[in-house]
């Protein structure tokens, strides 16, 4: 089965060579920039992609339009920490300037330069698969040690951050507190639960 790769850019043509550049790697989901970042963003989140190729200059076409693609990656990155985004652009040099991060930054030239850029795509897409897998295991791991005893201070943080994590992975806001108090430990982790189950989902996996 083939990735989903989300594809955000005004210009169609560009939204038509990526998909040929991709065609034999990734299913391509075309989203064409909303006026709203808001919009945007939340229809990439429906739209259930492993990761996001997005141009950086939308106004170019589209003059109702005032954000980037380093706006939307900003944006997008506060849902999904650690989600794998990329920038394809024709301005490369704008976008490194206003970009918090150059590495996920290149020139649209390589879709001319074989198939290096989406191995990149490819391999960051199984990465964060498999750092969710693992946060998961020891989510798992430290649920079945509360049930034997009580969890030390740092055990509890480190569950705290982890619930956090698969919250953002599962595109929910709401966080339980840095240190898990003691009368409210049984209901958390019957939620860290369901969160755990609603992940592994998300991943593709069956229980």
């Amino acid at each position: 089965m083939k990735y989903k790769i989300a594809y955000i850019d005004e210009d169609q043509s560009d939204t038509r060579r990526f998909q040929r550049f991709s065609y034999n790697f990734f299913e391509v989901i075309p989203i064409t920039p909303k006026d709203s970042i808001e919009d945007t963003c939340n229809e990439i989140l429906e739209s259930h992609v492993d990761a996001i190729v997005s141009d950086f200059d939308f106004a170019e076409q589209l003059s109702t339009v005032h954000y980037d693609g380093t706006d939307l990656v900003s944006l997008f990155l506060k849902k999904r920490e650690g989600f794998p985004i990329f920038i394809l652009t024709s301005y490369e040099d704008d976008a490194i300037s206003k970009g918090e991060d150059v590495n996920i930054i290149y020139e649209k030239k390589e879709m001319d330069e074989g198939e290096q850029f989406l191995e990149r795509v490819k391999a960051q897409i199984e990465k964060y698969k498999h750092k969710l897998e693992s946060d998961e295991k020891r989510l798992l791991e430290l649920i079945s040690e509360s049930k034997k005893r009580k969890l030390d201070a740092p055990e509890k943080e480190e569950l705290a951050e982890l619930d956090s994590k698969i919250e953002k992975a599962l595109d929910k806001e709401s966080r339980i507190s840095n240190i898990l108090r003691d009368e409210k430990e049984a209901s958390e982790l019957s939620e860290l639960l369901k969160k755990v189950d609603e992940l592994a989902k998300s991943l593709g996996k069956k229980r």
